[in-house]
């Protein structure tokens, strides 16, 4: 049996939830040459890489389920190491009564077999449990994943409705690893401000629960 634990380093992929937040039909350029239209249309960008990276509540979020994948790796590890040593106990004790049967006695050899095979069947038992708990772990830990992408996108879309609102913005466009704007003046940037606005009202929520 082989047993291989799926960390959760893959939380990154919460980079692609942002998507919503920007859905071009054409990869957007921003170019100096489309100044006056730019400033018309007031069309800014938000680098989703550098956002996450500096957007406290993802990096916690995604610490504290690193940490429980950690927990949880560690713990079915153990028991996982104590099944492997029964089971290779038991496949020792089988191989010495194969070598040895012809000078064991009928009856003894047959109330061996019958040992034996309860063993197991008791041991493909503990070892589908182990297997039961590790996917029903992984599973706890995506649906965590599932209610923090979706934390992370309301936070994310509730801010971009209030600061279009706030500067009149008509379009908000995305640039990173997961964005299609390829370039954009770093007027039009406003990744910094977002962030720092997201962290202070991520802190005073942190600071409400407390109360």
């Amino acid at each position: 049996m082989n047993f291989k634990w799926n960390t959760f380093g893959c939380l990154l992929l919460i980079l692609t939830v942002f998507t919503a937040c920007n859905k071009p039909t054409q990869t957007a350029t921003v170019t100096p040459d489309s100044t006056d239209s730019v400033s018309a249309n007031k069309i800014v960008f938000i680098n989703i890489d550098t956002l996450l990276s500096k957007y406290n509540l993802y990096l916690d979020k995604k610490s504290e389920l690193e940490a429980q994948s950690k927990t949880a790796e560690r713990a079915l590890a153990g028991k996982i190491e104590a099944f492997q040593k029964r089971l290779a106990r038991f496949q020792q004790e089988v191989t010495e009564i194969q070598q040895k049967a012809n000078t064991i006695a009928p009856v003894e050899l047959k109330k061996m077999e019958e040992k034996y095979a309860q063993q197991q069947q008791n041991l493909a038992k503990e070892e589908e449990s182990l297997m039961k708990q590790r996917d029903n772990a992984a599973m706890d830990l995506d649906k965590q994943l599932q209610v923090t992408q979706k934390n992370l996108q309301e936070k994310i879309d509730a801010f971009l409705d209030k600061i279009a609102e706030e500067k009149g913005y008509d379009l908000v466009l995305m640039k990173g690893s997961t964005g299609s704007v390829m370039y954009g003046r770093n007027s039009l940037d406003i990744t910094d401000d977002t962030v720092t606005r997201l962290n202070e009202e991520y802190e005073a929520e942190k600071k409400e629960i407390k109360k």
